[in-house]
């Protein structure tokens, strides 16, 4: 349910994010689009790479975790994936979501892109709950304590690697937008 909650909210805000764009930036021209969206993505790798002390935009909020005790399991996931779907409304490690709902909002991309954006996280996801083995210690939490701690390690090389990859896709744009 966390997954099926995820794809939903992250199709229906890209798809939102589309079609408010060709609403707005529409008649822009092709060439706009790609320099508006380039500067959009400048600006997210000016934030990424920290050198103006400046941090990824985000509401920095979790999903209540009340959502499971409350709703139960089902229904909570759900909730917890309709939230985190939304692509801006929880924690997020670089600015990698804005620069793709830029890309989306100045109809670079199709709106079914969140598809794409739902996928790279539900599939990891449901590898890491698949491959995990559960606790066999009955006082710990379900949860591996020890693959939350594994995860957070590797918050500094994950964020260098979305750099690289926003990097990449700023140079593709710029290229695009000098060559007509």
């Amino acid at each position: 349910m966390l997954s099926f909650g995820f794809t939903l909210s992250a199709l229906t805000m890209y798809g939102l994010v589309h079609l408010l764009g060709s609403g707005v930036f529409g008649g822009m021209g092709h060439t706009g689009a790609k320099s508006a969206a380039a500067l959009v993505m400048l600006g997210c790798l000016v934030i990424d790479s920290g050198l103006f002390g400046l941090s990824t935009p985000m509401w920095r909020r979790q999903t209540p975790r009340q959502h499971f005790y409350r709703f139960g399991p089902v229904r909570g996931a759900l909730l917890w994936g309709l939230d985190t779907g939304l692509v801006v409304t929880t924690f997020r490690v670089t600015s990698l979501t804005w620069a793709a709902l830029g890309v989306t909002l100045f109809g670079l991309v199709p709106w079914w892109v969140g598809l794409a954006y739902a996928l790279g996280f539900t599939v990891p996801a449901f590898a890491m709950v698949a491959l995990v083995p559960p606790s066999k210690d009955p006082v710990e939490i379900p949860e591996p304590i020890w693959l939350m701690d594994w995860l957070m390690e590797r918050e500094k090389p994950i964020r260098r690697v979305a750099l690289a990859v926003l990097t990449a896709a700023l140079a593709g744009v710029a290229i695009s937008v000098f060559q007509g």
